[in-house]
Order: C-alpha cells, then structure tokens, then sequence
C-alpha cells in the first residue's frame, strides 16, 4: 500500500487536532515544537498543514510561520476562479445566486430575529459610511448579519464560504448604485425586519438585489426568479 495512502488517517487525525487545540491562537507553535508535541513526524505534520491552508484554516507565511484564520472561501474562490476563469461570468452568475436567496434569506430575518437581533441589524445598517472603502465591508457587514438573523448556520456558512466574490460584486454595484441610495433601500429593509413582517423585508431585498444588477452594466440582467426569458418574448421586446 502507497505510503501516503497508509499515512491518511495519521494526517486526518492531526488535522482534527490542530483544529480543535489551536483554534483560538493566532500562531502555531514551531514546526519542530509542534511535532514533538504532537508526536508525530515533521513530513506528516506539514502535510496536514498543507491540507489546513487548502482548506482555508491555517495560512503558512514563508520565514515568518503558520497563523491559524477563519477563510471558508478560500477553497470556493479557487474553484470557483478554476471553473468560471472570466470575472464578467462570474460575477454576473453570482447576481443570480443573489437574486434567488437574498430575499428568501431577508423574509426569514423578519419572521425569526428578536429585538436584540433587530438593533444589531440597525447598527450594521449605520456602518455604511460615506467612502467606497467604508461601505464595501460596511455592506458585507450588513447582509451577514441579515443571515445570521434567518437562523439558519448551514446558509450563513455558505455565504462565507463566498466572501471573496460578495467583495468584488459589492465594489462594483456600489459604485453604480451610489452610497446614498443604497443606505436607502438598506434602511427599507432593515424596517421590514423590525416590524417583523416578511413579505415586506423579502419585497424590499429583491428591490435592492435587482436595483443593483440593474444599475451595473455588468451585470446586465438576464434571468429572473419566474425563469429566462423565452426566446419569442425576447424577439417581440427587440426593436
């Protein structure tokens, strides 16, 4: 049997605890100390080091040493960029996705959040600012919280998990939207949620997701929640 195929369950078992023991620093200790405390070999050890930074857990910096983070997309971004090599499709594709979920995603905010979950919502709304840079994370901020208030952890870690693209896409359509109007439809939303009515939060998301798509040029909208357009509707709209 294959040495690495032998070596599989060693690697397993050192990747689980060096997720469990290690979560909470910021550095791993030394390759040398780490293995002696580990007891396992140096080879076997930067093996699951090489799994944990595929994975999006650990980071290792050449010289410096291996600092543990929290990146679920780093292993969606790669694939995402290896399947979807053109920005343009990716993002556009994105906006679908977005078009889909964040409206379901905002109805169920309104129906579950309490008033805790509420103010923190209407605090993340506040964080927009008045530059591209504040707003972009400001904004990323605002709909993780949204889905943090859905209750549902599987959702939240989906979305995380596609961090990097939200990144690129919120630039974009910020910039085209505008600050102004886009803290507007935010402030509809949040509303929506703190009268806890769903059907108004889940109209008011699809309003901001749609304005979005509809105001960048790259996202030129073709696909709706109903499905495509048909090809007869299509040429009867054509000039």
């Amino acid at each position: 049997m294959p040495a690495s195929l032998r070596r599989g369950p060693l690697v397993d078992a050192i990747c689980e605890r060096l997720a469990r023991q290690y979560r909470s620093v910021p550095w791993l200790p030394p390759e040398r100390a780490l293995s002696a405390r580990l007891g396992v070999s140096r080879s076997a050890l930067r093996e699951a080091v090489q799994r944990m930074e595929i994975q999006g857990l650990l980071e290792v910096k050449h010289g410096v040493g291996v600092r543990v983070v929290n990146k679920p997309q780093a292993p969606v971004g790669a694939t995402l960029a290896r399947e979807l090599p053109d920005l343009t499709e990716r993002l556009r594709q994105f906006a679908e996705v977005r078009l889909l979920v964040e409206p379901a995603i905002a109805r169920a905010a309104a129906e579950r959040a309490g008033p805790a979950e509420r103010t923190a919502l209407r605090v993340a709304h506040g964080r927009l600012g008045t530059t591209l840079d504040e707003a972009v994370p400001a904004d990323l901020e605002f709909h993780r919280t949204l889905a943090e208030l859905a209750g549902n952890r599987v959702l939240s870690l989906m979305l995380s998990s596609i961090a990097g693209l939200e990144a690129e896409t919120r630039r974009i359509t910020l910039e085209h939207v505008g600050l102004a109007e886009a803290a507007a439809q935010h402030a509809r939303i949040v509303e929506a949620v703190e009268r806890g009515d769903g059907d108004a939060a889940h109209a008011a998301m699809l309003a901001h997701v749609r304005a979005a798509r509809e105001a960048t040029p790259v996202l030129a909208p073709s696909f709706s929640p109903s499905g495509p357009r048909s090809a007869k509707t299509s040429a009867a709209r054509s000039p």
